[in-house]
């Protein structure tokens, strides 16, 4: 490296810090705003520039790669290290170059540890300094951020991360983060959030002291208020994404919230701050958790609940937005329902249709929350009616809800759609409307879910889909509305694997009107009576028993949490009339 020329090194020491792979015009770019090359003189230093990587490729540092300008997206730098056609000789290279052909010139290093002994020469001030102006190439070319696809911004994230900038990485990695989360792709969200959080991180605590929230305390007492704000934005969208994905333990969730609320208690700077609506949402995320137990003891869930949802409806209607005022009130509607206080809860509701207008709100609420938590309250609601037995009410809400909001809310966003007319399913079910039941979980969950998510996607609530269209469509056939149903459907309910459900799950999707432990046990029992093969009926109600004992215990109260009523009414006479059969009128 000493015998290459001082441009050429240069050169180098560029390109080790931008990647393994990189192209003609990124490391151009770099150089001239580095070495503060004149607009007249930027043709000549191109030139300069090609004769260097062309010395680099001769070293044997470098491999080039030519591919047709044409097939480059410009907005996706990463899809020209798949380059097809190799040059391999310097005479040809040359002819091509001084041809000025459109082919693109992409370079990569030939061995890794040619990248790491260049990089291993720098100082980190310097290597700081080039991922800034690599980040400031990037902002030039593409200064429309709409228009940057993901490698792009994931690519301008880590340039902006290593050279220190925290703001501008932060606000990258939430952007991206959220962005793979609304395309169901929550493990990549949460290594976004986990890369930036490196930021304040990696710093190590000075004598000897411990860390807070995981954080040395000397970084937590220096943060100034935009960078406050942004880390627990940070903390608070990692709780998020952890809590919404389906193999990650909820408990990691729950202390990426409490995390957050320790930061916000030990930073000097949180006394100023006076808008404090960035700290609502970890409110919202640890109500979530605590339908999983995770948070406190289940005997003192329903008193923790209270005071966490009173603070929150307090501190947000003091705050005036109707995006974090109207998801207090859900909160608070959701926690009267699951304790029986109906009439309070639809007094909730009826302040929250006071502040929210769907076409307004929806997207804001989803960019704070996940999800529209607000509209969801609208079901939760119609459960309200249904036990007071103001059935006609109930079915006004689901009209409103399947006409008025529905349509207006996003149909990427699969998981506050099932949950949104989660409710509504089995209202319309209960009352003799179950092909219009079926047809909007497929219009808005099924279909969506195929069309963007496709076989592989994932999504919250995706184990409840299969055990939900099965019995809709069980249901739809034995109330005559069907010619016939999938006789597959025999072999899914026989397979037990296929009926379990994690109690978390049971929990969670509970708390909307009925879980799917009860959702199979249901199965098990419309099949039954539909088959005359004795075996066939010995194993579904084997099967349908063990679900139903279990779908009831998950919400009858007898774990010491509160009672689940509506959830529980869906299973009682499923899990009744299984106990009522006799094995031994079954004739073998």
């Amino acid at each position: 490296v000493d015998n290459l020329s001082e441009l050429t090194r240069k050169v180098l020491h560029f390109a080790s810090v931008i990647g393994s792979s990189f192209c003609f015009n990124e490391i151009l770019d770099i150089s001239c705003r580095m070495l503060s090359i004149p607009q007249d003189e930027i043709q000549q230093h191109s030139i300069d520039i090609h004769f260097a990587l062309e010395s680099a490729v001769e070293e044997g540092i470098l491999d080039e790669t030519l591919e047709e300008e044409d097939n480059i997206d410009e907005g996706d730098p990463l899809k020209t290290i798949l380059a097809k056609k190799k040059i391999s000789t310097v005479d040809e290279r040359q002819e091509r170059n001084t041809a000025n052909t459109s082919e693109y010139h992409i370079y990569t290093f030939h061995h890794s540890s040619w990248q790491r002994l260049v990089l291993s020469l720098l100082l980190d001030s310097w290597k700081r300094d080039i991922h800034k102006h690599a980040a400031m190439a990037i902002e030039a070319n593409w200064p429309d951020a709409e228009s940057r696809d993901y490698r792009t911004k994931v690519k301008l994230f880590q340039h902006w991360k290593e050279s220190d900038n925290s703001l501008k990485a932060s606000d990258l990695a939430l952007d991206i983060g959220q962005s793979y989360k609304m395309l169901g792709l929550n493990q990549h969200s949460i290594t976004v959030y986990e890369n930036a959080l490196e930021i304040w991180r990696k710093h190590t605590p000075d004598n000897e002291e411990s860390l807070v929230a995981g954080y040395a305390p000397q970084v937590l007492e220096s943060l100034d208020a935009p960078n406050l704000v942004l880390l627990i934005k940070l903390q608070t969208a990692l709780g998020q994404a952890v809590g919404s994905t389906l193999n990650q333990d909820k408990k990691e969730s729950a202390k990426a919230f409490q995390d957050a609320l320790k930061i916000l208690e030990d930073a000097p700077v949180s006394a100023e701050i006076k808008d404090r609506a960035f700290i609502f949402p970890i409110f919202s995320g640890m109500f979530f958790l605590l339908k999983y137990g995770v948070l406190s003891d289940p005997s003192e869930t329903a008193s923790y609940e209270v005071d966490l949802v009173g603070n929150f409806v307090k501190e947000t209607k003091k705050h005036g937005d109707p995006i974090h005022y109207g998801r207090a009130l859900a909160m608070q509607g959701e926690t009267y329902h699951r304790q029986g206080l109906y009439k309070e809860a639809i007094e909730s509701h009826m302040e929250l249709k006071r502040v929210y207008d769907v076409k307004k709100h929806h997207a804001l609420v989803v960019a704070s929350y996940a999800s529209d938590r607000v509209g969801q309250n609208f079901g939760c609601t119609a459960n309200c009616y249904m036990r007071l037995e103001n059935v006609d009410m109930a079915m006004k809400i689901v009209d409103h809800i399947i006409n008025n909001l529905m349509p207006k809310m996003d149909p990427k966003n699969v998981h506050n759609s099932i949950v949104t007319i989660y409710p509504a399913i089995w209202i319309l079910k209960d009352n003799g409307k179950s092909e219009k039941a079926r047809e909007i979980f497929m219009k808005f969950v099924l279909e969506p879910f195929t069309e963007y998510f496709g076989e592989d996607g994932s999504t919250p609530f995706l184990p409840a889909f299969r055990g939900l269209e099965i019995l809709l469509d069980l249901v739809v056939y034995m109330e005559g509305k069907a010619s016939g149903f999938d006789e597959g459907y025999y072999d899914w309910a026989l397979d037990f694997s296929n009926l379990e459900i994690k109690k978390a799950f049971d929990s969670s999707i509970g708390n909307f009107g009925r879980n799917s432990s009860s959702t199979n046990a249901e199965i098990c029992l419309r099949l039954y009576k539909l088959t005359d093969d004795s075996k066939k009926k010995v194993k579904l109600l084997e099967n349908g028993m063990k679900i139903a004992e279990q779908a009831i215990h998950r919400c009858d109260g007898s774990d010491g949490s509160s009672k689940m009523l509506t959830t529980y009414l869906q299973i009682k006479p499923v899990h009744d009339e299984l106990k009522q059969l006799d094995f031994d009128d079954v004739k073998l």
